[in-house]
């Protein structure tokens, strides 16, 4: 019988997911939500949305900025890590650089993650050495910026998640605070969470990745987080 389930368990860790995947549900409502989810929670909306999150749940110990200040440094953010990034895909994707939008494919994923990293990392010399913004902000970008180098290596030898690394940032960053602060607000964890398992399951039942990728985007999301935190202190 515990072989028989250890069988499962490795079925499910490597079962393909094609360049066309196909939904593990035939839920129409389903179907439809984690569509709509998996745009919600895009990775590239995730560090902006993080960054807010952590100043509403953090404001003395985040980088203490005035409303005004972090008004201006979330667009900043945005425009770094949201707009150029779309931007750039929705480039190779009309000069035919990427056959889909989607990078279903990993070859379509090279460029992108490319442009990402430098968007990001454009980020982080704006945000962090030159606005001298530090603390998490600091810890968020430079993760951020390890996350996207990892998958850009794993992406020639295996497809990794890249909607379960970005969901992982915020897990990520609560055991950073557990570890500095001794504590985490439970709200923020719950969250953490609960984001977390949601997005993995979106990705899940929409077949876009198996478990491995899934939980290896988790594990690359949460170690880019804590590496980011002993490079910084170090």
């Amino acid at each position: 019988m515990l072989f028989g389930v250890v069988v499962k368990v490795r079925h499910l860790m490597n079962q393909e997911t094609g360049d066309n995947p196909i939904p593990r549900t035939r839920s129409a409502a389903l179907i439809i939500f984690s569509r709509v989810a998996s745009i919600i929670f895009h990775p590239l909306f995730m560090t902006t949305i993080m960054a807010v999150l952590l100043n509403a749940f953090l404001r003395p110990d985040f980088s203490r900025p005035s409303s005004k200040e972090f008004e201006r440094w979330t667009v900043q953010l945005f425009l770094y890590t949201v707009v150029l990034p779309f931007l750039s895909i929705l480039l190779f994707r009309i000069t035919g650089l990427i056959s889909n939008a989607k990078m279903h494919k990993p070859r379509d994923r090279v460029l992108p993650l490319i442009a990402t990293l430098v968007f990001y990392f454009l980020a982080y010399e704006l945000l962090v050495v030159r606005y001298r913004v530090g603390g998490l902000m600091q810890n968020l970008l430079l993760g951020s910026c390890c996350a996207i180098s990892i998958m850009l290596i794993i992406n020639f030898f295996y497809k990794v998640s890249v909607h379960t690394t970005a969901a992982a940032i915020l897990p990520g960053m609560c055991l950073i605070l557990a570890i500095t602060e001794a504590t985490t607000p439970f709200a923020l964890l719950l969250l953490a969470v609960s984001v977390a398992i949601v997005v993995g399951a979106i990705r899940w039942f929409l077949g876009s990745h198996t478990m491995g990728q899934i939980l290896l985007g988790y594990a690359v999301g949460i170690f880019s987080q804590l590496g980011a935190y002993f490079t910084i202190h170090t």
